[in-house]
């Protein structure tokens, strides 16, 4: 999924919304597991204090954008 999200924060670039990567795996795992809830994506948004989890089945970019854009 790495490369989807790399073209989703190309795409996303001129729009302010920043994309961040972490990586699930090795010592971050549990944290992972027991806060986020892993293997969810989770987006944070700004103004909100609690993760929004995306879990639609689809992964590609341009379902991943369309969640975004959805959001805003």
């Amino acid at each position: 999924m790495e490369e989807s999200y790399v073209e989703l924060a190309k795409k996303l670039a001129s729009s302010g919304v920043k994309v961040g990567k972490f990586r699930a795996d090795g010592d971050e795992k549990a944290f992972a597991q027991k806060e986020l809830q892993f293997p969810y994506n989770t987006l944070f948004l700004r103004h909100s204090s609690k993760p929004i989890k995306y879990w639609l089945g689809k992964r590609d970019v341009d379902s991943l954008l369309s969640f975004v854009k959805a959001l805003r």
